[in-house]
């Protein structure tokens, strides 16, 4: 729970940088938000989960593509707008 609370705050103190294109929001995903992914979600939600058909609710972490999409619910992250953000909310 306590890692996705992290992962939550990180996630909302700076939402747009979290799918920003410059290099302050790449360096700010890669070092605070990616290591997080890895570690907790990686293992059902990315194209490695896919091959090994481990993958839950169609929902892709590890691509933006894949938190723009989103799965089965509906988009991971709406940028800007945190409170429609289904990654926050769960």
């Amino acid at each position: 729970m306590f890692r996705w609370t992290a992962l939550a705050l990180l996630i909302l103190a700076a939402p747009a940088r979290l799918l920003a294109d410059d290099a302050k929001g790449l360096e700010f995903f890669e070092k605070k938000v990616r290591p997080v992914l890895v570690e907790q979600c990686y293992q059902c939600h990315s194209a490695e989960a896919q091959a090994n058909k481990k993958l839950k609710a169609g929902l892709f972490l590890d691509t933006r593509d894949g938190f723009l999409k989103g799965g089965d619910s509906g988009p991971a992250i709406v940028p800007g707008k945190a409170e429609q953000s289904l990654l926050i909310k769960a």
